[in-house]
Formats: C-alpha cells, sequence, structure tokens
C-alpha cells in the first residue's frame, strides 16, 4: 500500500566383493529406481526439465511452460481402480476448489496436469478423461517422468512449485509426492496444505503521485506499480474513513486514471493498495 497523498488544490553374491561395491551404490544413491537410474524425487528437491507429449495436439508440455503457477500432475491409467477413486476427488477438491478461489491464499494459480500411463486402449482412456473432466492431458508411456517419483504403479501425484522468487520455496520445488490412493479425505487435504504454503513473490507496493496541470474536469494520478494483480484507488478526507475510487489491473508498469471533480477538490486524500 502506498502512503497516502493529499491534493493541494488540484491536483541401483556370487563375490563378496561385489556385494559390497552394489550396497556402497545404495548408500550413495538413496531411493534410486535401479542401479544406473537416476534417484527418486523427494520432497524439497528441485525437479529437472521435462517434456510430454500433450495428448491432444501431440505438441510437447515442458515443465516451464507452467512458469509462474502450481502445478499440480496426476499419473494415471484408466482400468486402475485407485485412479477412478481419486480423479473425481481431485477434480472437486482441488481443480474446483482453486478455480473457484482464483487460485492460493496468495492468488497464486494451481494448474492440474493429468499424466496418461496406458499406451493404446484409446477409447477405455478417452472415457476415463471424459468422465473425470480432465483438461489438460499429456503422456508418458515410457514412465520417463513417472519413473523418477515411482519404479510402478499408480496413481501418482507431484506438486511443484512453478512461482519464481517465492519467500518460501524455489521455483520448480517439489513441495509433495504421493505414491497411490489408500484414503479418501486425507489425501486432498495434504494435496491443499502443500499448495497453500506457497507465498507469492513479495512486490514493492504501488506508488502514487498527481500529474501536474491535470484535466480541469477532474485529477488525474500516476500509479506506478510492477504487479499485474488487482489494485484499489481509495479517497479519503481525514486518514480514517476510505473510500474505493476505482479498482483496476495494471497492463504496463504506469497506469493514468482520472478520478471526477467531486473527488479532486482540496485536502483530498488518495492512496493504492493491492489487496
Amino acid at each position: 500500500m502506498t502512503n497516502p497523498i493529499r491534493t493541494q488544490g488540484r491536483e541401483g553374491r556370487d563375490h563378496p566383493g561385489r556385494m559390497y561395491a552394489l550396497l556402497l551404490g545404495a548408500l550413495l544413491l538413496p531411493g534410486a529406481a535401479a542401479t544406473g537410474q537416476a534417484p527418486f524425487y523427494r520432497a524439497g528437491d528441485l525437479v529437472e526439465g521435462f517434456a510430454l507429449t500433450n495428448r491432444d495436439t501431440r505438441e510437447p508440455i515442458h515443465l516451464h511452460d507452467f512458469a509462474g503457477q502450481i502445478v499440480f500432475l496426476e499419473w494415471f491409467a484408466w482400468w486402475c481402480p485407485f485412479c477412478q477413486a481419486a480423479a473425481p476427488q481431485v477434480e472437486a477438491g482441488i481443480v474446483r476448489h482453486y478455480a473457484e478461489r482464483g487460485g492460493n491464499p496468495d492468488g497464486l494459480p494451481v494448474v492440474h496436469l493429468a499424466v496418461n500411463l496406458q499406451s493404446g486402449q484409446e477409447t477405455q482412456t478417452q472415457n476415463f478423461i471424459n468422465r473425470a473432466g480432465f483438461d489438460l492431458v499429456a503422456e508418458d508411456f515410457s514412465r520417463a517422468l513417472a519413473g523418477r517419483f515411482q519404479s510402478g504403479g499408480q496413481p501418482i501425484f507431484a506438486i511443484i512449485n512453478g512461482v519464481a522468487d517465492s519467500p518460501s520455496h524455489r521455483q520448480w520445488e517439489l513441495l509433495l509426492h504421493q505414491n497411490g490412493y489408500g484414503t479418501t479425505a486425507s489425501p486432498i487435504a495434504r494435496f491443499r496444505a502443500a499448495i497453500d504454503a506457497v507465498k507469492a513473490a513479495e512486490v514493492a507496493p504501488p506508488r502514487l503521485a498527481i500529474v501536474p496541470q491535470s484535466d480541469p474536469d477532474g485529477i488525474e494520478l500516476r500509479v506506478e506499480s510492477s504487479s499485474r494483480r488487482l489494485h484499489r484507488l481509495e479517497v479519503s478526507r481525514d486518514l480514517a474513513a476510505w473510500e474505493l475510487a476505482i479498482e483496476f489491473t495494471p497492463t504496463a508498469d504506469a497506469t493514468l486514471i482520472l478520478l471526477p471533480r467531486s473527488t479532486a477538490e482540496a485536502g483530498w486524500f488518495y492512496r493504492a493498495a493491492i489487496p
């Protein structure tokens, strides 16, 4: 929030040695899916860039495509009973929940990416997608990405922070990872807790100035802000009671706003804020 300004007029046994080498390798690479493979991701790790195939367009979907968002990945196979149980709960408890609220508590958007593990059987897969209400669907038939979380099975869930400069998490940090879906309400609550913990990057408060020689029919104010979130311009006569003059979402670093003569009299105070 700006400090108020005031108008002045207008303004991975046949030999003991080999056994030792294998054990040492396991200690050095905890969580490795198999010898020679990369270790499994764990919460707090940075997820490396990846590319999956978009089911509809056949174009690649890259991790960096989701910069600025919290990414919820859900691997599935149409015949998997646990996937069938999870899909409607994730749709209601995550997808719709955050869509209706405009993102997490800090206003950060949440994107859901469903990832199909079953090749072929297109009709059954599409029927499942339709019932689940999946919007964005990718394919990972080789389990190239799924194999970094679990050696087999489904569903798999992963939540990744794509927000840069967040004071709470690093960009591309794995917030939460879960294999399987053995319970009902508890996973949704855990998923939400991880999503809600991500804080938006700190943004400098907007700066406000009166434009000299304003329009004779009112007063012109210049609002400077790097944020593209909703802003409020408020007016007051006594710095105690503030009234909303206008809400706007900046499309550039500087926005000019013309207020009518009724709020342009000498003695009025003005402030800009990001709710």
